[in-house]
């Protein structure tokens, strides 16, 4: 049974953006939320309706910097290789009992939007950015816990490559 001295608080992170270290300059960073697409589904003889799975929704997430970053802007949008722009969170979390432990979060990601803050004289700049991933990993203390490729079919929750078989059902030889 977990209690406290097992409990997970963030001490620390910060961004990386095609391996250049933002440190000192993410005040904060909305990890991913990962949902399954589901469809609701009643067949015949069924007294009610179920959720099927249907794959993974879209993986949109953003951080915030304190700097109008050029790496950012010139990353935005269109042409190649702007689907795949590397994006990686790394922090740590410390648990009551003093353990430290890494978390990675690495993604190739679209720039969709840049949201720059108020401009003010003698103010620091600021800007939001919104992205949206097609390959997710996530790690704690070393361990791969999801990882999620979407253009290659790849689907690792816990440990357990979930769309191994329909990959190779589908021709794919990896």
């Amino acid at each position: 049974m977990a209690n406290l001295r097992d409990s997970n608080i963030f001490q620390d992170f910060t961004v990386w953006i095609n391996d250049n270290g933002k440190i000192g300059e993410a005040p904060n960073f909305q990890p991913p939320e990962i949902n399954i697409q589901t469809e609701e589904f009643r067949g015949g003889g069924m007294d009610g309706t179920v959720e099927i799975p249907m794959g993974i929704e879209k993986i949109e997430f953003d951080f915030e910097l304190h700097t109008w970053d050029e790496e950012v802007w010139a990353n935005l949008g269109y042409g190649v290789g702007s689907l795949d722009v590397p994006i990686t969170f790394r922090g740590y979390l410390l648990t009551a009992g003093g353990a430290e432990k890494g978390v990675i979060i690495e993604t190739h990601s679209l720039i969709k939007s840049i949201k720059p803050g108020k401009v003010e004289p003698g103010k620091k700049a600021s800007m939001t950015v919104n992205l949206c991933a097609n390959y997710y990993r996530h790690e704690i203390n070393g361990v791969t816990v999801t990882e999620i490729d979407v253009f290659n079919k790849i689907n690792v929750i816990g440990g357990t490559d979930k769309t191994a078989n329909a990959r190779r059902i589908l021709g794919f030889t990896y």
